[in-house]
């Protein structure tokens, strides 16, 4: 594998880099095997975060509530949180929380600022950074620009989990997240257009082989049977026509009192600890933190090269 590697590394350096070449360079230099940088790679000091990529094939659906939530869970049980809004030019996960983004991950991609003045504090301690408009122009970035990106989203430090709340819809940004991401959490309702949304968001994944599963929250339900039958749609179709299973996470009720919660600028588990649509996402965080393996699901260099290759072209 290290062999593997080096010769890749150096074809790449003896050949013109396109934009998206650099930015397959930049992926495949991180995924390289850990031992091979146990001396610099800040993973290796900082132990393992799990990266959880969230995802929505419209919006509207409450992803980014589901992502403040969700963080604001996990870290009630017991773990440090990074939530990353990668809603590109659209975050407003600060919204919900009603905190203030002074500057952001472009800010220090650019040095105005360094890493520990983009890192905010959160409710019940989670840590959260924001994207920032500026990471529409992550495709003009030099190749170690690139890299820096990608290596502070995952190794910002002392963190359990990192949650990746993504832009609705696929773009070139999100399928870049949820490669390097562990696991993706697809958020949809039961609207029939938010469902045909979810599929293709499903089929964009089985088409470039970028994850073998997908973790799924039906969002804002009015009935048990509505979510059942929301998930048993996607998964029938999954089983029939992709090469991706979906895992079932669970529903949140389409409850009043999250719309409450956002006018006043305040996570629902917080405000009103005891609604449905809490106890809902205390449940799903429960069902995604038993996970006993950290399942990577690139498994080799040329594979992660051969994703990106397909998505970002040659």
């Amino acid at each position: 594998m290290t062999d593997q590697a080096e010769s890749l590394r150096k074809r790449m350096m003896e050949s013109k880099y396109t934009k998206h070449e650099s930015a397959i360079a930049s992926i495949m230099e991180i995924a390289s095997p850990r031992e091979e940088k146990k001396a610099q790679d800040p993973l290796e000091k900082n132990g393992f975060v799990k990266i959880y990529a969230v995802v929505s094939g419209k919006g509207g659906v409450g992803k980014t509530n589901v992502s403040v939530n969700l963080s604001i869970a996990m870290a009630k049980l017991g773990k440090k949180v990074l939530l990353m809004d990668a809603d590109i030019g659209m975050t407003n996960a600060d919204i919900i929380m009603g905190i203030h983004y002074e500057n952001d991950l472009f800010d220090y991609l650019e040095g105005r600022v360094d890493i520990e003045e983009i890192i905010y504090e959160g409710p019940m301690g989670i840590k959260v950074v924001s994207g920032g408009a500026g990471l529409l122009e992550m495709n003009v970035l030099s190749k170690d620009a690139q890299e820096k990106l990608i290596r502070e989203l995952i190794s910002l430090g002392g963190f359990d989990v990192m949650v990746i709340d993504n832009g609705a819809g696929i773009t070139k940004e999100t399928l870049s997240f949820i490669t390097f991401a562990h696991e993706v959490i697809l958020v949809t309702t039961p609207e029939p257009t938010s469902i045909t949304d979810a599929y293709r968001v499903l089929k964009t994944i089985s088409y470039y082989e970028l994850k073998s599963s997908v973790k799924l929250i039906v969002n804002k339900v009015a009935s048990v049977d509505s979510a059942k039958e929301t998930y048993e749609k996607l998964d029938t179709t999954c089983k029939a026509f992709l090469d991706v299973s979906l895992e079932n996470c669970g529903y949140i009720f389409d409850d009043s009192r999250v719309e409450k919660a956002i006018m006043k600028q305040e996570p629902v588990i917080l405000s009103y600890p005891n609604a449905l649509s809490s106890g809902n996402i205390h449940t799903i965080a429960g069902i995604i933190l038993e996970e006993k393996v950290f399942i990577n699901n690139i498994s080799t260099i040329k594979q992660l090269g051969n994703r990106f290759m397909k998505i970002f072209g040659t």
